[in-house]
C-alpha cells in the first residue's frame, strides 16, 4: 500500500468487495471505513482539496470535500447513487475554483462516509435531508445553489420539503429523477437501466459485479480510463444493504418541485442511459421558472461527458441567481 496508485479509492474495490461480502465483524468494517477515509483524503490533497468530517442526521459521520474561492458564491455538489465526491473531480480541479467555493460530500453509505447496514438509516427522507444542513451548516455557506446529480434529486428534495429553500440560493437538477417506487417512477428510467437492478441490487459476488460493472459503463465509457475505474470503484465500495435501502423508498415529489421559488436549472443528456430525458422535462415543467438545457451526444454523467459545457452554464447560473437574490 505504498504507491499512490494502491491508494487510490478505485483501487481499493476489491478489498471493499471482500469487507462487504466475506465478513460482518464490525471492526474489520470499520477498518475498510477508514481505510476509505484514508485514501480519499490522500486523492482530495492531490487535487488541493481540504477534507474533513461532520455529523450528519442522526449523527452519522460524512465526508467533506472543500475547495475553490472562500470568497466565492458557494456550490454544493450532491453525488448519485454508487458515487463519492470523485463523482465531481473535474469541477473540483478546474475553472470554477477561480470564482466559485465548491463544497462536496460522500453520501451516507458511500465513499469514505460512515455505511451502517440497517436499512432503516436509508429509508428516511428526514436523514437525507439532515445530512445536506448539517453540511451547509457546519461549513457555513450563505445562500449556496444546490447541484444534484441523479440520486441527488432526491436528496434535495429530502432537504426542501424539510427545510424549505430559504436557505438556499438555487437549485440544479443534472441527470436528476425526484420521484422512486411507482410505475410512473419506473417510466422514467430506460430499459437497460431495469435491466441491471436485479443484479446491482444482489447479495451475491458474482451478480453485484456483473450488474455494477454494467451499471458504471452507462456512466462512464471503460476505454476513457480514469473516470470509469473511479466510477467503478466507488460504486463497489456500497454495500449490497444499502444499494436495496436506497431505492425501497415511495417517492413522488411533485409538491416539492411546485414549492420550489429560487432559481432552478435543469440539465439532461440526450444520450442518458439511465433516466430518460422525461424526467428532466417533468422536472422542469413542475419548478415555476425553472430553465431546462439538454445537451445533444452526452449521457448520463454530464459533468464527465461535457465537463467545459456544464461549468460554463453552471456558472452563469450561479451569477444570475446573485443578480435576483432579494
Amino acid at each position: 500500500m505504498n504507491s499512490r496508485r494502491s491508494r487510490d479509492p478505485y483501487h481499493l474495490a476489491t478489498i471493499a468487495l471482500l469487507l462487504t461480502f466475506g465478513c460482518r465483524d464490525l471492526e474489520l468494517l470499520d477498518t475498510a471505513a477508514d481505510m476509505s477515509a484514508s485514501a480519499n483524503a490522500d486523492r482530495s490533497a492531490q487535487l488541493g482539496i481540504t477534507s474533513g468530517t461532520v455529523a450528519g442526521g442522526g449523527g452519522l459521520r460524512l465526508s467533506v470535500y472543500d475547495t475553490g474561492n472562500a470568497a466565492g458564491t458557494a456550490i454544493v455538489f450532491i453525488h448519485g447513487f454508487t458515487g463519492s465526491y470523485l463523482s465531481w473531480e473535474p469541477q473540483l480541479s478546474g475553472s470554477l475554483t477561480r470564482d466559485f467555493r465548491l463544497v462536496a460530500y460522500d453520501l451516507r453509505g458511500h465513499g469514505a462516509s460512515e455505511k451502517p447496514l440497517d436499512p432503516a438509516k436509508y429509508t428516511d427522507g428526514t436523514l437525507w435531508a439532515d445530512d445536506l444542513d448539517a453540511v451547509i451548516r457546519d461549513r457555513h455557506l450563505d445562500r449556496p445553489v444546490l447541484v444534484g446529480w441523479s440520486y441527488g434529486g432526491y436528496v434535495i428534495a429530502d432537504y426542501i420539503r424539510r427545510y424549505g429553500d430559504g436557505a438556499i440560493g438555487g437549485v440544479v437538477f443534472l441527470a436528476a429523477v425526484t420521484k422512486n417506487g411507482t410505475p410512473e417512477a419506473t417510466g422514467y428510467l430506460t430499459d437497460e437501466v431495469r435491466a441491471v437492478f436485479p443484479n446491482v441490487f444482489s447479495a451475491d459476488v458474482e451478480k453485484s459485479i456483473d450488474g455494477t460493472r454494467a451499471l458504471t459503463r452507462m456512466f462512464a465509457n471503460p476505454l476513457h480510463g480514469a473516470p470509469w475505474e473511479v466510477s467503478y470503484g466507488s460504486a463497489m465500495m456500497v454495500p449490497p444493504a444499502v444499494r436495496g435501502a436506497m431505492f425501497a423508498r415511495v417517492l413522488d415529489n411533485d409538491d416539492v418541485l411546485a414549492a420550489i421559488r429560487v432559481p432552478t436549472l435543469v440539465i439532461h443528456g440526450a444520450a442518458d442511459r439511465v433516466v430518460k430525458v422525461s424526467a428532466a422535462q417533468h422536472i422542469a415543467a413542475k419548478v415555476p421558472g425553472a430553465k431546462l438545457l439538454v445537451y445533444d451526444g452526452v449521457g448520463h454523467a454530464v459533468q464527465l461527458d461535457a465537463p467545459q459545457r456544464f461549468e460554463r452554464d453552471l456558472s452563469s447560473f450561479v451569477r444570475s441567481t446573485q443578480r435576483t437574490r432579494p
